[in-house]
Protein backbone atom coordinates (compact mmCIF):
# COMPACT_ATOMS: atom_id res chain seq x y z
CA UNK A 1 0.00 0.00 0.00
CA UNK A 2 1.05 3.58 -0.78
CA UNK A 3 2.26 5.84 1.80
CA UNK A 4 -0.01 9.13 2.59
CA UNK A 5 2.22 12.56 1.35
CA UNK A 6 2.93 15.31 3.40
CA UNK A 7 1.05 18.07 2.23
CA UNK A 8 2.13 20.71 4.43
CA UNK A 9 5.77 21.26 5.76
CA UNK A 10 6.22 24.22 8.05
CA UNK A 11 9.27 25.95 9.60
CA UNK A 12 9.58 26.55 13.81
CA UNK A 13 10.44 30.23 13.82
CA UNK A 14 12.75 29.43 17.45
CA UNK A 15 14.06 25.72 17.20
CA UNK A 16 15.79 23.61 14.43
CA UNK A 17 12.31 22.09 14.05
CA UNK A 18 9.69 21.61 10.92
CA UNK A 19 6.46 20.17 11.60
CA UNK A 20 4.87 18.06 8.40
CA UNK A 21 1.08 16.76 8.57
CA UNK A 22 -0.22 14.13 6.50
CA UNK A 23 -3.74 13.61 6.66
CA UNK A 24 -5.00 14.43 10.03
CA UNK A 25 -1.63 13.72 11.67
CA UNK A 26 1.17 16.14 12.50
CA UNK A 27 5.34 14.51 12.70
CA UNK A 28 7.82 17.21 14.17
CA UNK A 29 11.26 16.71 12.61
CA UNK A 30 14.61 17.61 13.95
CA UNK A 31 16.41 19.40 10.96
CA UNK A 32 19.24 18.65 12.38
CA UNK A 33 19.81 15.20 12.60
CA UNK A 34 16.67 13.78 11.07
CA UNK A 35 15.05 12.43 13.92
CA UNK A 36 11.13 12.54 14.33
CA UNK A 37 10.74 14.11 17.51
CA UNK A 38 7.30 13.52 17.72
CA UNK A 39 3.57 12.52 16.36
CA UNK A 40 0.24 12.25 16.39
CA UNK A 41 0.27 8.29 15.36
CA UNK A 42 2.14 5.70 16.47
CA UNK A 43 5.14 4.88 13.86
CA UNK A 44 4.56 1.96 11.24
CA UNK A 45 6.93 -1.11 11.50
CA UNK A 46 8.76 -0.82 7.74
CA UNK A 47 11.36 -2.48 6.15
CA UNK A 48 13.83 -0.10 7.98
CA UNK A 49 16.92 -0.43 5.79
CA UNK A 50 19.54 -0.28 8.59
CA UNK A 51 17.78 2.48 10.55
CA UNK A 52 16.87 2.03 14.22
CA UNK A 53 13.85 3.91 15.48
CA UNK A 54 14.60 6.65 17.10
CA UNK A 55 12.32 7.03 20.49
CA UNK A 56 9.91 9.87 20.58
CA UNK A 57 11.12 12.36 23.16
CA UNK A 58 7.14 14.04 23.16
CA UNK A 59 4.40 11.69 21.93
CA UNK A 60 1.82 14.59 21.05
CA UNK A 61 -2.13 13.27 21.90
CA UNK A 62 -3.94 11.24 19.05
CA UNK A 63 -5.78 13.37 17.20
CA UNK A 64 -8.96 13.24 18.94
CA UNK A 65 -10.23 10.50 16.69
CA UNK A 66 -10.45 13.31 14.33
CA UNK A 67 -10.20 11.94 10.91
CA UNK A 68 -10.40 15.62 8.82
CA UNK A 69 -7.43 16.69 6.74
CA UNK A 70 -5.37 19.50 7.88
CA UNK A 71 -5.41 22.16 5.58
CA UNK A 72 -3.62 24.91 7.38
CA UNK A 73 -0.89 25.21 10.01
CA UNK A 74 1.09 28.68 11.67
CA UNK A 75 3.41 28.75 14.35
CA UNK A 76 2.92 31.78 17.19
CA UNK A 77 6.02 34.41 16.53
CA UNK A 78 8.00 33.09 19.47
CA UNK A 79 6.89 29.44 18.27
CA UNK A 80 5.40 28.62 21.74
CA UNK A 81 2.45 27.64 19.78
CA UNK A 82 1.13 25.59 16.63
CA UNK A 83 -2.65 26.73 14.82
CA UNK A 84 -3.79 23.90 12.73
CA UNK A 85 -7.17 23.82 11.09
CA UNK A 86 -8.69 20.94 9.43
CA UNK A 87 -11.68 20.63 6.39
CA UNK A 88 -13.61 20.11 9.28
CA UNK A 89 -13.70 23.44 10.58
CA UNK A 90 -11.86 22.39 13.56
CA UNK A 91 -8.84 24.63 15.06
CA UNK A 92 -6.34 23.05 17.41
CA UNK A 93 -3.99 25.33 19.64
CA UNK A 94 -0.69 23.36 20.44
CA UNK A 95 2.14 23.35 22.96
CA UNK A 96 4.97 23.10 21.39
CA UNK A 97 6.97 21.85 24.39
CA UNK A 98 5.05 18.83 25.30
CA UNK A 99 3.27 18.60 21.89
CA UNK A 100 -0.18 18.53 23.38
CA UNK A 101 -3.02 19.59 22.43
CA UNK A 102 -4.06 23.08 25.16
CA UNK A 103 -7.68 23.72 22.88
CA UNK A 104 -10.20 23.19 20.38
CA UNK A 105 -12.20 25.50 18.45
CA UNK A 106 -15.11 24.95 15.96
CA UNK A 107 -14.93 28.04 13.29
CA UNK A 108 -17.93 29.03 11.41
CA UNK A 109 -16.37 27.60 8.36
CA UNK A 110 -13.53 26.06 6.46
CA UNK A 111 -10.46 27.93 7.07
CA UNK A 112 -7.82 29.05 3.91
CA UNK A 113 -5.49 30.32 6.02
CA UNK A 114 -4.35 30.86 9.53
CA UNK A 115 -1.99 33.48 11.26
CA UNK A 116 -0.62 34.56 14.57
CA UNK A 117 -0.49 38.36 15.87
CA UNK A 118 3.15 39.24 16.68
CA UNK A 119 1.95 38.75 20.55
CA UNK A 120 0.58 35.48 19.82
CA UNK A 121 -2.38 36.03 21.40
CA UNK A 122 -4.87 36.25 19.08
CA UNK A 123 -5.55 34.07 15.73
CA UNK A 124 -6.49 35.85 12.42
CA UNK A 125 -8.16 32.97 10.17
CA UNK A 126 -9.81 33.69 6.71
CA UNK A 127 -11.91 31.04 5.20
CA UNK A 128 -13.54 29.68 2.24
CA UNK A 129 -16.66 32.58 2.60
CA UNK A 130 -14.07 35.49 2.62
CA UNK A 131 -14.28 36.01 5.85
CA UNK A 132 -11.77 37.07 8.24
CA UNK A 133 -11.90 36.81 11.88
CA UNK A 134 -9.97 38.02 14.92
CA UNK A 135 -9.70 35.07 17.39
CA UNK A 136 -8.55 35.25 20.95
CA UNK A 137 -5.79 32.16 21.62
CA UNK A 138 -6.94 30.83 24.91
CA UNK A 139 -10.90 31.14 24.79
CA UNK A 140 -12.39 27.32 24.94
CA UNK A 141 -14.42 26.21 22.25
CA UNK A 142 -18.02 27.20 24.11
CA UNK A 143 -19.07 30.89 22.59
CA UNK A 144 -20.82 30.42 19.02
CA UNK A 145 -19.10 33.32 17.03
CA UNK A 146 -20.46 36.62 15.91
CA UNK A 147 -21.69 36.41 12.22
CA UNK A 148 -20.88 39.41 10.07
CA UNK A 149 -23.26 40.94 9.34
CA UNK A 150 -23.54 41.85 13.58
CA UNK A 151 -20.59 43.43 13.20
CA UNK A 152 -19.99 46.85 14.38
CA UNK A 153 -16.75 49.13 14.40
CA UNK A 154 -16.55 48.66 18.33
CA UNK A 155 -16.85 45.08 17.99
CA UNK A 156 -12.68 44.43 17.79
CA UNK A 157 -12.21 45.72 21.34
CA UNK A 158 -15.30 43.41 22.44
CA UNK A 159 -13.11 40.09 23.48
CA UNK A 160 -15.83 38.31 25.37
CA UNK A 161 -17.00 36.20 22.67
CA UNK A 162 -13.50 35.37 21.78
CA UNK A 163 -13.91 35.99 18.06
CA UNK A 164 -14.56 38.54 15.99
CA UNK A 165 -15.02 39.17 12.27
CA UNK A 166 -12.73 41.80 10.82
CA UNK A 167 -13.72 41.83 7.24
CA UNK A 168 -14.99 39.87 4.65
CA UNK A 169 -14.33 39.46 0.67
CA UNK A 170 -17.35 38.64 -1.49
CA UNK A 171 -15.47 35.42 -3.40
CA UNK A 172 -13.55 32.87 -1.14
CA UNK A 173 -10.54 33.87 0.66
CA UNK A 174 -7.20 32.29 0.04
CA UNK A 175 -4.70 33.43 2.21
CA UNK A 176 -3.32 36.19 4.58
CA UNK A 177 -0.70 37.91 6.07
CA UNK A 178 -0.07 40.71 9.26
CA UNK A 179 2.45 43.19 8.73
CA UNK A 180 5.42 42.88 11.15
CA UNK A 181 3.71 46.04 13.43
CA UNK A 182 0.68 44.28 13.50
CA UNK A 183 -0.84 47.02 11.38
CA UNK A 184 -2.29 45.76 8.60
CA UNK A 185 -3.99 42.39 7.43
CA UNK A 186 -3.58 41.53 3.74
CA UNK A 187 -5.94 39.57 2.43
CA UNK A 188 -6.33 37.14 -0.83
CA UNK A 189 -9.25 36.08 -2.74
CA UNK A 190 -10.67 33.95 -5.57
CA UNK A 191 -11.31 37.05 -7.76
CA UNK A 192 -8.47 37.81 -8.06
CA UNK A 193 -8.13 40.64 -5.46
CA UNK A 194 -5.23 41.50 -2.79
CA UNK A 195 -6.27 44.03 -0.15
CA UNK A 196 -4.71 46.13 2.26
CA UNK A 197 -7.05 46.51 5.58
CA UNK A 198 -6.52 48.26 8.95
CA UNK A 199 -6.15 45.04 11.84
CA UNK A 200 -7.91 44.94 13.78
CA UNK A 201 -10.19 47.27 12.47
CA UNK A 202 -10.33 45.70 9.15
CA UNK A 203 -13.26 47.88 7.88
CA UNK A 204 -10.75 50.55 7.46
CA UNK A 205 -9.63 49.66 4.02
CA UNK A 206 -5.91 50.96 2.75
CA UNK A 207 -5.53 50.14 -0.99
CA UNK A 208 -6.23 46.90 -3.23
CA UNK A 209 -3.04 45.73 -5.21
CA UNK A 210 -4.91 44.85 -8.61
CA UNK A 211 -3.13 43.34 -11.52
CA UNK A 212 -3.43 39.47 -11.64
CA UNK A 213 -6.28 37.63 -14.09
CA UNK A 214 -6.67 34.67 -12.11
CA UNK A 215 -6.90 33.30 -8.67
CA UNK A 216 -4.81 34.75 -6.21
CA UNK A 217 -3.13 31.80 -4.11
CA UNK A 218 -0.61 32.72 -1.69
CA UNK A 219 0.89 35.48 -0.16
CA UNK A 220 3.82 36.67 1.28
CA UNK A 221 5.87 39.86 2.81
CA UNK A 222 9.11 39.72 1.73
CA UNK A 223 12.45 39.91 3.78
CA UNK A 224 14.39 43.00 3.96
CA UNK A 225 14.92 45.90 5.56
CA UNK A 226 12.03 48.16 4.38
CA UNK A 227 9.47 45.00 4.96
CA UNK A 228 7.19 46.99 1.99
CA UNK A 229 7.04 44.95 -0.56
CA UNK A 230 4.78 41.90 -1.40
CA UNK A 231 5.27 38.75 -3.32
CA UNK A 232 1.92 37.10 -4.90
CA UNK A 233 1.26 34.10 -6.80
CA UNK A 234 -2.00 33.12 -8.81
CA UNK A 235 -3.49 31.11 -11.74
CA UNK A 236 -2.79 33.22 -14.50
CA UNK A 237 1.31 31.94 -14.66
CA UNK A 238 2.81 35.05 -13.02
CA UNK A 239 4.38 36.00 -9.77
CA UNK A 240 4.14 39.40 -8.92
CA UNK A 241 6.12 41.96 -6.42
CA UNK A 242 3.89 44.81 -4.51
CA UNK A 243 4.85 47.78 -3.01
CA UNK A 244 1.76 47.21 -0.90
CA UNK A 245 1.17 50.74 0.69
CA UNK A 246 0.60 52.23 -1.91
CA UNK A 247 -1.08 49.31 -3.89
CA UNK A 248 1.60 49.59 -7.02
CA UNK A 249 3.06 46.75 -8.84
CA UNK A 250 6.53 46.79 -9.29
CA UNK A 251 7.08 43.69 -11.12
CA UNK A 252 5.57 40.55 -13.28
CA UNK A 253 7.48 37.28 -13.70
CA UNK A 254 6.44 34.90 -15.92
CA UNK A 255 6.64 31.62 -15.10
CA UNK A 256 5.93 29.82 -18.25
CA UNK A 257 9.09 32.03 -19.54
CA UNK A 258 10.94 30.84 -16.49
CA UNK A 259 10.31 27.27 -17.41
CA UNK A 260 10.71 27.99 -21.33
CA UNK A 261 7.38 26.85 -22.11
CA UNK A 262 5.44 28.41 -24.79
CA UNK A 263 2.29 31.11 -24.09
CA UNK A 264 -0.97 29.38 -22.86
CA UNK A 265 -3.50 29.31 -25.56
CA UNK A 266 -6.22 31.80 -25.89
CA UNK A 267 -9.22 29.78 -24.74
CA UNK A 268 -7.31 27.73 -22.72
CA UNK A 269 -9.61 27.80 -18.92
CA UNK A 270 -6.41 26.45 -16.72
CA UNK A 271 -3.01 27.96 -16.79
CA UNK A 272 0.25 27.18 -14.50
CA UNK A 273 -0.82 28.11 -10.94
CA UNK A 274 1.46 28.89 -7.75
CA UNK A 275 0.73 26.40 -5.28
CA UNK A 276 2.87 28.42 -2.55
CA UNK A 277 6.35 30.30 -1.77
CA UNK A 278 8.99 28.95 1.06
CA UNK A 279 11.04 31.96 2.04
CA UNK A 280 14.68 31.04 3.09
CA UNK A 281 15.56 32.82 6.65
CA UNK A 282 19.83 32.73 5.76
CA UNK A 283 19.52 34.40 2.45
CA UNK A 284 17.47 36.44 0.09
CA UNK A 285 15.74 32.86 -1.57
CA UNK A 286 12.23 31.90 -2.52
CA UNK A 287 10.89 29.04 -3.57
CA UNK A 288 8.02 28.98 -5.93
CA UNK A 289 6.05 25.67 -5.62
CA UNK A 290 4.16 25.45 -8.93
CA UNK A 291 1.53 23.14 -9.27
CA UNK A 292 1.38 19.55 -11.16
CA UNK A 293 4.73 20.78 -12.19
CA UNK A 294 7.92 18.73 -11.08
CA UNK A 295 10.50 21.62 -10.90
CA UNK A 296 10.97 24.33 -8.38
CA UNK A 297 11.41 27.53 -9.11
CA UNK A 298 14.21 29.21 -6.93
CA UNK A 299 13.69 32.68 -7.05
CA UNK A 300 16.69 35.33 -6.15
CA UNK A 301 14.92 38.64 -4.21
CA UNK A 302 17.15 42.27 -5.00
CA UNK A 303 15.59 44.30 -2.40
CA UNK A 304 17.37 47.73 -3.55
CA UNK A 305 16.07 47.36 -7.06
CA UNK A 306 12.62 45.81 -5.96
CA UNK A 307 13.03 42.61 -8.63
CA UNK A 308 13.30 39.17 -8.82
CA UNK A 309 15.30 37.09 -10.82
CA UNK A 310 15.47 33.23 -11.42
CA UNK A 311 18.68 31.74 -9.47
CA UNK A 312 18.06 28.10 -10.23
CA UNK A 313 15.68 25.28 -11.35
CA UNK A 314 15.25 22.12 -8.92
CA UNK A 315 14.31 19.01 -10.48
CA UNK A 316 12.38 16.86 -8.00
CA UNK A 317 11.42 13.32 -8.60
CA UNK A 318 7.67 14.31 -8.19
CA UNK A 319 5.15 16.78 -8.27
CA UNK A 320 5.76 18.84 -4.60
CA UNK A 321 2.82 19.19 -2.59
CA UNK A 322 4.84 21.86 -0.22
CA UNK A 323 8.04 23.25 0.32
CA UNK A 324 10.07 24.95 3.40
CA UNK A 325 13.39 26.52 4.28
CA UNK A 326 14.76 25.25 7.97
CA UNK A 327 16.66 28.00 10.24
CA UNK A 328 19.88 26.75 8.59
CA UNK A 329 18.87 27.28 4.94
CA UNK A 330 18.19 23.55 4.23
CA UNK A 331 15.37 22.88 1.82
CA UNK A 332 12.51 20.49 2.76
CA UNK A 333 10.33 19.61 -0.02
CA UNK A 334 7.42 16.99 -0.12
CA UNK A 335 6.42 15.56 -3.18
CA UNK A 336 2.74 13.21 -4.33
CA UNK A 337 5.45 10.22 -6.61
CA UNK A 338 3.98 9.90 -10.01
CA UNK A 339 2.75 6.17 -11.03
CA UNK A 340 5.56 5.12 -12.77
CA UNK A 341 7.81 5.97 -9.88
CA UNK A 342 5.86 4.42 -6.84
CA UNK A 343 8.92 4.13 -4.53
CA UNK A 344 10.47 8.02 -4.52
CA UNK A 345 10.52 9.26 -1.14
CA UNK A 346 7.95 11.52 -0.13
CA UNK A 347 10.57 14.20 1.22
CA UNK A 348 13.75 15.58 -0.13
CA UNK A 349 16.10 18.16 1.52
CA UNK A 350 18.39 20.44 -0.23
CA UNK A 351 21.48 22.32 1.23
CA UNK A 352 22.50 26.03 0.63
CA UNK A 353 23.49 24.97 -2.68
CA UNK A 354 21.04 23.05 -3.26
CA UNK A 355 22.38 19.64 -3.43
CA UNK A 356 20.44 16.27 -1.88
CA UNK A 357 21.26 15.54 1.60
CA UNK A 358 19.83 12.26 1.90
CA UNK A 359 20.83 11.29 5.42
CA UNK A 360 18.09 14.46 7.14
CA UNK A 361 15.18 12.92 5.31
CA UNK A 362 15.62 9.13 6.52
CA UNK A 363 13.99 8.93 8.84
CA UNK A 364 10.88 10.43 7.85
CA UNK A 365 10.98 8.79 4.43
CA UNK A 366 11.40 5.36 6.52
CA UNK A 367 9.44 5.95 9.69
CA UNK A 368 6.81 8.55 8.77
CA UNK A 369 3.32 9.25 7.57
CA UNK A 370 1.00 5.83 6.82
CA UNK A 371 0.04 3.90 4.61
CA UNK A 372 -3.09 4.02 3.13
CA UNK A 373 -5.10 1.63 0.24
CA UNK A 374 -5.54 4.67 -1.95
CA UNK A 375 -3.90 8.43 -2.32
CA UNK A 376 -6.70 11.51 -1.41
CA UNK A 377 -6.92 14.00 -4.26
CA UNK A 378 -4.07 16.55 -2.37
CA UNK A 379 -4.37 19.42 -5.19
CA UNK A 380 -7.10 21.69 -4.16
CA UNK A 381 -7.06 24.44 -6.98
CA UNK A 382 -9.64 23.33 -8.76
CA UNK A 383 -12.83 24.61 -6.51
CA UNK A 384 -11.08 28.06 -7.13
CA UNK A 385 -11.05 28.02 -11.30
CA UNK A 386 -13.76 29.14 -12.80
CA UNK A 387 -14.54 26.23 -15.35
CA UNK A 388 -17.60 26.20 -17.62
CA UNK A 389 -17.88 22.41 -16.08
CA UNK A 390 -18.15 22.54 -12.23
CA UNK A 391 -15.14 21.59 -10.46
CA UNK A 392 -17.35 19.05 -8.60
CA UNK A 393 -18.07 17.62 -11.94
CA UNK A 394 -14.30 17.19 -12.58
CA UNK A 395 -13.45 15.75 -9.48
CA UNK A 396 -15.99 13.35 -9.74
CA UNK A 397 -15.06 12.12 -13.26
CA UNK A 398 -11.51 11.85 -11.68
CA UNK A 399 -12.72 9.67 -8.95
CA UNK A 400 -14.86 7.36 -11.31
CA UNK A 401 -11.40 7.36 -13.88
CA UNK A 402 -9.23 6.52 -10.87
CA UNK A 403 -11.73 3.85 -9.56
CA UNK A 404 -12.21 2.06 -13.00
CA UNK A 405 -8.14 2.00 -13.25
CA UNK A 406 -8.07 0.71 -9.42
CA UNK A 407 -10.35 -2.12 -10.78
CA UNK A 408 -8.15 -3.11 -13.89
CA UNK A 409 -9.46 -1.21 -16.77
CA UNK A 410 -7.52 2.20 -17.25
CA UNK A 411 -9.38 2.81 -20.40
CA UNK A 412 -12.82 2.42 -18.93
CA UNK A 413 -14.89 5.05 -19.87
CA UNK A 414 -16.62 7.51 -17.19
CA UNK A 415 -20.27 6.19 -16.27
CA UNK A 416 -21.67 10.00 -17.02
CA UNK A 417 -20.75 12.52 -19.27
CA UNK A 418 -19.60 15.84 -17.79
CA UNK A 419 -22.02 18.80 -18.62
CA UNK A 420 -20.55 21.32 -20.91
CA UNK A 421 -22.19 24.29 -18.92
CA UNK A 422 -22.37 24.84 -15.13
CA UNK A 423 -25.99 26.57 -15.51
CA UNK A 424 -27.26 23.49 -18.11
CA UNK A 425 -29.63 21.21 -16.95
CA UNK A 426 -29.96 19.20 -20.34
CA UNK A 427 -30.33 15.20 -19.35
CA UNK A 428 -28.48 13.13 -22.50
CA UNK A 429 -30.69 10.95 -23.97
CA UNK A 430 -30.88 7.21 -22.55
CA UNK A 431 -30.60 4.32 -24.80
CA UNK A 432 -32.37 1.64 -21.91
CA UNK A 433 -33.64 1.53 -18.64
CA UNK A 434 -30.35 1.53 -16.61
CA UNK A 435 -29.26 4.80 -18.65
CA UNK A 436 -32.49 6.63 -17.95
CA UNK A 437 -31.92 5.82 -14.04
CA UNK A 438 -28.74 7.09 -14.26
CA UNK A 439 -30.00 10.31 -15.75
CA UNK A 440 -32.32 10.54 -13.34
CA UNK A 441 -30.21 10.61 -10.44
CA UNK A 442 -27.99 13.51 -12.79
CA UNK A 443 -31.12 15.54 -13.09
CA UNK A 444 -31.95 15.18 -9.14
CA UNK A 445 -28.74 16.09 -7.69
CA UNK A 446 -28.82 19.69 -5.73
CA UNK A 447 -27.33 22.48 -8.30
CA UNK A 448 -24.23 23.30 -6.57
CA UNK A 449 -22.83 25.07 -9.64
CA UNK A 450 -25.00 27.64 -9.80
CA UNK A 451 -23.10 29.28 -6.99
CA UNK A 452 -19.00 28.61 -8.02
CA UNK A 453 -17.70 30.28 -4.82
CA UNK A 454 -19.57 27.68 -2.22
CA UNK A 455 -16.82 25.02 -1.55
CA UNK A 456 -17.24 21.43 -0.15
CA UNK A 457 -16.58 21.79 3.39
Amino acid sequence: MPLLPFSHIIRHPAKDVVVLSFGEHLQAVDTKNGAILASTIALEEREANGLEAQPLTNTPDEAQNNKARVQVMAFSPDGAFLATAADDKIMKVWDTESWKVLGTRTLVRRSNALHFNNSGSHVVTADKFGDVYNMIRDIPDVVAPVKAADATEDAEGDEDEGEQPILGHVSMATDLVLTSDNKYVITADRDEHIRVSQYPKGHNIETYCLGHTSFVTTIRILPGVSQKYLISGAGDATIRVWEFMKGREVQTFNIREALGMPPAEADAEDDVTVFSFAICPTKSHIAAVIEKESRLLILQWNEAEAKLELFKILELEGKPLSAEYDRSGNLWTSVLPSEDKPNTNLVSVYNNDYALQEDLAKYVNTFGSRTVETLPDLIFTEELRKHTTDWRELKKAREEKEAARLAGDPDAPLSKKRRKNKNSRKIPEASNASSTADSSAVSAEPSAAASPDVAME
